[in-house]
């Protein structure tokens, strides 16, 4: 770019930046002289103010005299709220305005209009757009990179437009550092600059350098199921919070961020993340791991991660996720309606260790609606029963009164209030559904003792019809390790839900998960409700790395795979013939790596492996990042590879890259080349008396 070009937009920044800040001090003033008015208001209230109840028509003075004032604090309140949501734009935005422009002739016989995207949008005297967000529909233009002739929507309305001009910038401040016009993504200097940084321990929003395929997942029309198919490092989890980002943005109306629930691999991961929506202006949503899903609606512990025949760590002979659902969900479906309830089904209904209703009357209650299923219509209707039963009673015993007919006792509305208070533990016992003995239940369905959490929740949610009709929208990070069991219950608790799934059938790294064909299958025969998206382009790893990981896919998924990184260095893969060599070929490599910048995972294909190098390298062993650990935010460090999907190092050592750990089978190879991917320049393979055979030339 010519120097002129270059000290005009330079001038251009200035002028932006000197908007920004004055909007800054005004922002300040106004909440300062607001709060003002509002100290005043509320001390006038405080001082004159008559709080008078002495009958019921200075009564009602006084609360409608309350009314008032407490609309004019929500008016306060309200205006406060919007004047500080901008005051943080603001300053989000006088760290770096803008990152780019485009220039755009709607009309031939006009001039072109120039359009400054950045993280955050903000209007000039509130009503010309000083900066517009990258996820208004106008910016969709600069995402879709193509130059002259080309389109975008609002709503369902189709805007032409000439593409003039596209222009990517450097900023920090009020100051340029350079800008460049391109056309084609793998011509992106910004995009490969932010590549060329090292990692910490925080994952960066990709606002600036969202590619044209991944803006096609982002801005993708609302359907109920979008399944994301992308390899190892096409920023499939970026991708993901950009989306929800997005989807916040155009709802922003009537989506709230405890309508969207991000499921998530693992604590570590969910640290990793949990900056970029922020970053952006946006709140996390509820971001949770299955097993917190399960506690978070008290599913009693099955004695392993999920217990049962979906999760094969408990020892059993590992079956394919669909004949989980079939031989057990389903026969679970079919065979509750012909069930005969029993006493043993229920558990009895206590009140601080009293008794309030025992097993053998709750069967009694159960029965007088016989005409109903064992199913949702007859535990919902016999609640409503128990809890009036249980409320008369519980007033009974408030009373310490003895009565023949506790269902004739009449309660009124201060006493309902009352035993909410006093007796609350059985009346929500009875809400809850913790009368239940859903174990139980479910055993006698499927003839056997050993109930997995999954088959467990699935049991109660068919008898109770318990769901969150609230949330929105489910996104589900690494669904390749989800077991269909699984995602069949979070479809039965969020039937409201539109899902969001992103994956990499290769890193599924145990056996008895799901299926992309099977994920298809499950939306039904109803095309409409289902769309894949390819995401091909690793963005993560250097040609090298990528090229070693996708030689061990299928030859046609391996031609799609392409990296557009620049080359790096050639990566190491060291055989040592003793323990000894081992030891000390290990040591270096981590103090070599450790002399560079950014994060070094020594990957490790289990918690036993993990265990035994750490003991070979005593003092000299990096230290170990857990399952509720965040990541260091430099040097090396020692993680078992469940842990470490979905995360990206600048360096990776595997060392325990022999046969035995990553055998030459299907699961071997999808251990590997996970593994393999979370380098994104230099990767170093170790192993002792012989590598694996899957890395043979």
């Amino acid at each position: 770019m010519e120097q002129k070009e270059f000290e005009k937009e330079q001038a251009h920044l200035t002028e932006v930046y000197d908007k920004l800040l004055a909007m800054e001090k005004d922002l300040e003033e106004r909440i300062r002289a607001l709060d003002a008015v509002a100290i005043e208001d509320k001390n006038d209230i405080r001082d004159n103010m008559r709080f008078d109840y002495a009958d019921d028509e200075t009564t009602m003075e006084t609360l409608a005299e309350i009314e008032v004032w407490n609309r004019y604090i929500d008016t306060y309140n309200v205006e406060s709220d919007s004047l500080g949501r901008t005051l943080r734009t603001v300053r989000k935005l006088l760290e770096a305005p803008y990152f780019a422009e485009i220039k755009l002739q709607f009309d031939p016989s006009e001039e072109p209009e120039s359009y400054y995207i950045g993280r955050e949008g903000i209007m000039e005297n509130g009503v010309s757009p000083l900066i517009i967000d990258w996820r208004s529909p106008v910016a969709e233009v600069y995402y879709n990179q193509e130059s002259g002739r080309t389109h975008y929507m609002v709503e369902d309305r189709r805007i032409d437009v000439d593409l003039k001009l596209r222009r990517q910038f450097d900023i920090e401040k009020n100051r340029l550092i350079s800008c460049f016009d391109t056309g084609i993504a793998i011509e992106d200097p910004m995009l490969l600059r932010s590549l060329s940084q090292t990692h910490s321990d925080k994952m960066q929003a990709i606002t600036v350098t969202i590619q044209k395929e991944q803006n096609t997942v982002i801005r993708y029309p609302d359907v109920p199921v979008l399944l994301v198919d992308g390899i190892a490092g096409s920023g499939k989890t970026s991708v993901l919070l950009q989306r929800i980002a997005y989807l916040f943005y155009r709802k922003r109306k009537d989506l709230r961020p405890d309508q969207v629930c991000l499921m998530t691999l693992n604590p570590v991961f969910r640290s990793y993340i949990d900056e970029v929506l922020p970053d952006m202006g946006e709140t996390n949503p509820l971001t949770i791991t299955w097993q917190e899903f399960l506690r978070m609606l008290r599913v009693p512990a099955a004695g392993s991660a999920d217990g049962g025949p979906d999760d094969p760590s408990d020892g059993e002979e590992p079956r394919s996720s669909k004949e989980v659902v079939t031989d057990r969900l389903q026969k679970i479906r079919e065979g509750l309606p012909q069930l005969k309830p029993e006493a043993g089904d229920f558990f009895d209904i206590n009140q601080k260790n009293k008794p309030v209703m025992k097993a053998k009357e709750i069967l009694a209650a159960v029965n007088e609606f016989s005409q109903f299923p064992f199913g949702k219509r007859l535990i919902q209707t016999t609640a409503d029963e128990l809890e009036h039963r249980a409320k008369n009673r519980l007033h009974r015993m408030a009373e310490e009164q003895e009565t023949d007919n506790d269902t004739d006792a009449v309660i009124g509305a201060a006493e309902e209030r009352r035993l909410e208070n006093d007796y609350g533990g059985a009346i929500r016992n009875i809400r809850k559904y913790a009368w239940i003995n859903v174990k139980r239940v479910a055993q006698r369905i499927l003839g056997t003792d050993h109930i997995s959490e999954t088959e467990w929740l699935f049991t109660m949610l068919e008898l109770t019809g318990f769901c969150d009709l609230n949330m929105r929208y489910v996104m589900i990070d690494e669904v390749q390790d989800y077991t269909r069991a699984q995602l069949e219950v979070l479809r039965k608790y969020y039937p409201n839900a539109h899902f969001m799934l992103l994956g990499d059938e290769f890193q599924s790294i145990r056996e008895g998960t799901v299926s992309f064909a099977e994920i298809e299958e499950m939306t039904g025969e109803d095309k409409k409700q289902f769309v894949s998206l390819p995401l091909m382009t690793s963005y993560r790893s250097s040609p090298e790395i990528t090229a070693l990981f996708a030689a061990l896919l299928p030859e046609e998924k391996k031609l799609m795979v392409n990296s557009v990184r620049r080359p790096g260095e050639q990566t190491t893969i060291k055989v040592c013939k003793t323990e000894e060599e081992y030891r000390t070929e290990l040591i270096n490599l981590i103090e070599d790596f450790e002399k560079e910048d950014g994060l070094t995972g020594i990957i490790c294909r289990n918690a036993d492996h993990l265990k035994c190098i750490r003991a070979l390298l005593k003092k000299k062993a990096p230290v170990t990042v857990s399952g509720q650990d965040a990541l260091p935010k430099k040097g090396a460090f020692f993680i078992e590879l469940a842990l470490a999907k979905g995360l990206e190092f600048d360096r990776v050592i595997l060392p325990d890259a022999d046969s035995e750990t990553y055998p030459d089978d299907r699961l071997g190879m999808h251990c590997l080349y996970t593994a393999i991917s979370r380098a994104t320049r230099r990767l170093a393979i170790i192993a002792e008396k012989e590598v694996t055979k899957l890395l043979d030339p």
